[in-house]
């Protein structure tokens, strides 16, 4: 089993550092993410699904709080609200009343793409290490790890999930989540701004 910490060991001793180095920067990553209260930033989401063909690319802004507050609110093209408290994930479109879906875990994968997201922000998704195998590359200021199951039947529709993560600064810069038939999502931050105060106001349920 290859865990997350391993992988991103591995990708440290891969850009010239030595293995107590690499050990110590795997863990302050693994670290920074757990230390991490609040993270704010613009956002840019593409929802590409191949069959039937559907392109969306959307702005807004995301927001987190430790350990299981997430909104992402769209504004463009067309309004959408995506936010988890705790085990309970509710979905708005147009401003319409918000569909409620509880997040679950199934012989350990997640029920919904957003927790890869939630888990990413609380702990570099070392609690999901057990399903993927782990490759790393480096380019220019910033480390992409790749995962990839172990096992791709358990784990349809999801096929990989790619983080590019800024160096030194550990700041997630995107994540990709790869999805049968070359579909995916992207989140892509700019502007971000962490362990900042974030209105409480953002994370409410809408009234119906």
């Amino acid at each position: 089993m290859v865990s997350i910490r391993t992988a991103l060991a591995a990708l440290f001793l891969g850009v010239g550092l030595t293995s107590a180095r690499a050990d110590t920067n795997a863990d302050a990553f693994v670290a920074h993410q757990a230390a991490t209260q609040t993270f704010e930033a613009d956002l840019r989401q593409v929802f590409h699904w191949s069959f039937p063909r559907k392109h969306v690319e959307s702005l807004g802004h995301i927001s987190y709080q430790a350990p299981f507050f997430l909104a992402i609110v769209l504004t463009n093209p067309a309004s959408e609200l995506v936010l988890v408290r705790g085990d309970d994930l509710y979905i708005q479109r147009d401003k319409k009343a918000p569909t409620k879906y509880k997040l679950e875990v199934h012989n350990g994968k997640p029920t919904q793409n957003v927790q890869f997201l939630v888990s990413f922000f609380q702990n570099g998704c070392t609690n999901f290490a057990g399903l993927f195998d782990a490759t790393m590359a480096q380019a220019n200021d910033a480390e992409t790890v790749t995962l990839r199951p172990k096992h791709f039947a358990q784990m349809l529709p999801l096929r990989s999930v790619e983080n590019v993560i800024a160096w030194p600064s550990f700041d997630v810069r995107s994540m990709r989540i790869g999805l049968i038939w070359d579909s995916y999502i992207t989140y892509e931050f700019s502007n971000p701004r962490r362990n900042q105060p974030v209105n409480p106001a953002i994370f409410e349920v809408p009234k119906q």
